[in-house]
């Protein structure tokens, strides 16, 4: 009787976190539509915007052609993808009942975790630019498709672009992966798992391998920040200020400006430095937490 009582709540075990991976999966799957309606929104944009201006037929194929894949267009097209899943996965992830009540957010936001979060968000990426800095002086030709991305960000209005990877892009993808992919893998999964799962989902997100490993790493990483801090908040001001200070590093070190090997040496140690003090300390909250 024991054992078959056992049998079956292994069964049972096993429908409910299929369901879950089903349901995870139809999430991201719906990000992916996301994009592909975003981008006909941007193309119905266009169309209307050059019947307003009166422009014939033959010179709106034109401007398709020329526009469509641009960097400017491209960085709409994520824009508004962005907007469209911050908004969906918001709503999956206000849904969620489960999440502690009475949450105390001056204690979640005391002045060690917030500094522990700068640290792992502004360390965190000055470490990680460098080592793929060194990576691509290496093996160049692994960072081809990496630095067509990269550059598409560059090559467009400034306005839009900082818009989008400054706040609504980092929102957005907190609230899918950190928020609604997340919250749907820990009802049937152990935190660990759950993050390593969402982590997985938000590196294969990202479409090339070299943005994969590092945003699998980073996803992870922000996924235990949310978990630790219990707020959500605390993943999106880490993922703003990671962002950021690549942003800062680029305007800083600009492409082509060849870098002093004890600049280099100096941001190195700053920035390992101020991330091993954050994580650590945000490590011990995480290890609390998991042992209650």
């Amino acid at each position: 009787m024991e054992n078959n009582l056992k049998q079956d709540a292994g069964q049972n075990w096993k429908i409910v976190r299929s369901r879950v991976c089903v349901r995870a999966l139809l999430i991201f799957l719906g990000i992916i539509l996301m994009q592909m309606l975003a981008y006909l929104v941007c193309v119905a944009g266009m169309v209307v915007w050059s019947a307003f201006l009166g422009k014939d037929s033959a010179s709106l194929v034109s401007s398709l052609a020329r526009i469509n894949m641009s960097g400017s267009f491209l960085i709409w097209v994520s824009l508004v993808s962005a907007i469209l899943s911050m908004i969906w996965c918001g709503i999956l992830y206000r849904k969620s009942s489960w999440r502690e009540k009475g949450f105390d957010y001056k204690k979640a936001f005391c002045l060690k975790n917030v500094l522990s979060e700068i640290g792992v968000g502004v360390g965190g990426c000055i470490v990680l630019t460098m080592f793929l800095t060194f990576l691509a002086s290496i093996i160049p030709q692994a960072f081809l498709f990496y630095n067509t991305v990269m550059d598409q960000l560059t090559d467009s209005s400034t306005t839009v672009t900082i818009v989008y990877v400054l706040l609504v892009g980092p929102i957005s993808e907190e609230l899918i992966f950190r928020g609604a992919i997340l919250d749907r893998f820990y009802l049937a999964f152990p935190f660990f798992i759950a993050n390593m799962l969402q982590a997985a989902l938000f590196g294969l997100y990202h479409m090339n391998l070299i943005q994969g490993l590092y945003a699998f790493c980073l996803g992870f990483l922000l996924g235990m920040i949310c978990h630790a801090s219990g707020s959500i908040l605390a993943s999106i001001f880490t993922h703003i200020l990671f962002n950021g200070t690549s942003y800062a590093l680029d305007f800083l070190f600009p492409e082509g400006q060849e870098m002093q090997i004890l600049q280099v040496v100096v941001l190195v140690l700053i920035g390992a430095l101020v991330f091993v003090l954050g994580f650590l300390h945000l490590l011990g909250i995480y290890q609390q937490k998991e042992k209650k």
